[in-house]
């Protein structure tokens, strides 16, 4: 059993070579790393412990703001949990269970960057997607239908881990619902697309249907209200000024707010970038005024 264990970590792991681009740090196992800090993705469920973990991060992207601090900190948790979750369940069928209280989150120098799958023994696989050198027994439960398999990685996935947590963060915070939503769901989206870019041939049909059942569907299953994953980015369309073609730009549908960390700059793919220089202004002036009212203390 242990052989096959450890065979199963090396098949997941594999899968993720073709993002190493993006995701030099992601990694996924099912036994405990050795010299590692893993926090139990159960302990984020405690208000206090959440705030410690946010409050570190807001150190490391140097802001005190818990606002801001807890969207990225989310946006890092997704950079760890999403792309292995989701390559697993595109490119070879196996949907793991990804609850909170199944996930074991290795920090690297304190921010999420690998996890752990405590027990595997909840795993399904989709057969016709399957195609890996261990028996299909002895990766886990089939499923039946694709649909199937999407529907438990997005319950156990969204609606057992990111859910809890993103309504938490709001209530330790007050950051919106819709800036939480955004981050993770821009962070969902930038596997499939990475994927994409580094592997055109892997955008096959699975590719495209897991997509669109995650980012293209108005209703949730998971939760009641509209899916909060809707739509992660948009497409603008910009005019040449000197008459020429017009042209394409792709931005994120909400702003994950790095641009008011004093030492970030804001990403080209923030809807504000469009509003670039008026943002500019604006924030140099509250800058000022705060400067002055300190001056004047």
């Amino acid at each position: 059993m242990g052989q096959t264990r450890a065979e199963f970590e090396q098949l997941l792991s594999d899968q993720l070579t073709l993002l190493r681009g993006r995701y030099k740090d992601v990694g996924i196992h099912l036994d405990t790393p050795p010299d590692v800090e893993i926090v139990p993705g159960a302990a984020l469920l405690d208000p206090a412990t959440l705030t410690e973990h946010i409050t570190r991060f807001g150190e490391r992207i140097k802001t005190t703001d818990l606002r801001i601090a807890g969207v990225h900190w989310a946006g890092q948790l997704g950079y760890a949990v999403l792309p292995p979750i989701e390559m697993a369940m595109v490119r070879t069928g196996i949907g793991l269970d990804a609850s909170l209280t199944n996930l074991g989150i290795i920090q690297q120098n304190g921010q999420p960057a690998e996890i752990q799958i405590l027990d595997s023994s909840g795993t399904v696989v989709l057969p016709e997607r399957y195609h890996g050198p261990l028996p299909l027994e002895a990766i886990g439960r089939p499923v039946a239908t694709a649909e199937e398999l999407r529907q438990f990685v997005l319950d156990s996935l969204f609606g057992k881990t990111f859910l809890p947590l993103i309504e938490s963060i709001h209530a330790i915070t007050g950051v919106s619902l819709q800036v939480l939503w955004g981050q993770v769901s821009y962070e969902a989206d930038l596997f499939f697309q990475q994927l994409a870019r580094v592997a055109p041939e892997e955008r096959t049909p699975a590719w495209e249907e897991d997509r669109a059942a995650f980012f293209e569907r108005s209703d949730w299953s998971v939760a009641c209200g509209r899916n909060p994953l809707l739509n992660p980015t948009r497409v603008i369309t910009l005019l040449d000024p000197n008459g020429g073609e017009p042209t394409t730009r792709t931005l994120r549908s909400y702003c994950c707010l790095i641009y008011k960390v004093p030492t970030s700059r804001m990403f080209s793919s923030c809807p504000l970038a469009p509003k670039r220089d008026t943002v500019g202004e604006k924030l140099a002036t509250v800058t000022e005024r705060r400067a002055a009212r300190a001056a004047g203390d």
